[in-house]
């Protein structure tokens, strides 16, 4: 069966039904959450998400690996 990854928009085919991301996005979450900043390590595959907020920290993370692309404030 063949589904849409949520992380990077192409479709893959998912044996188990249980997960809506690829081995590719499953992977680069692993590395932005392991690393010791949890940064976005995407590269051209990047998928940026619009501005996100909380109090005055403004920022843009990646659909991806769910790292953050870049600090604004």
């Amino acid at each position: 069966m063949d589904m849409i990854c949520e992380g990077c928009g192409d479709s893959f085919r998912n044996f188990l039904d249980q997960h809506p991301v690829c081995m590719d996005c499953v992977r680069a979450r692993h590395r932005a959450a392991t690393t010791t900043r949890g940064g976005c390590k995407c590269g051209r595959k990047a998928r940026p998400t619009e501005e996100k907020a909380v109090g005055s920290r403004r920022w843009i993370s990646c659909f991806r690996c769910l790292g953050q692309i870049r600090q604004l404030a």
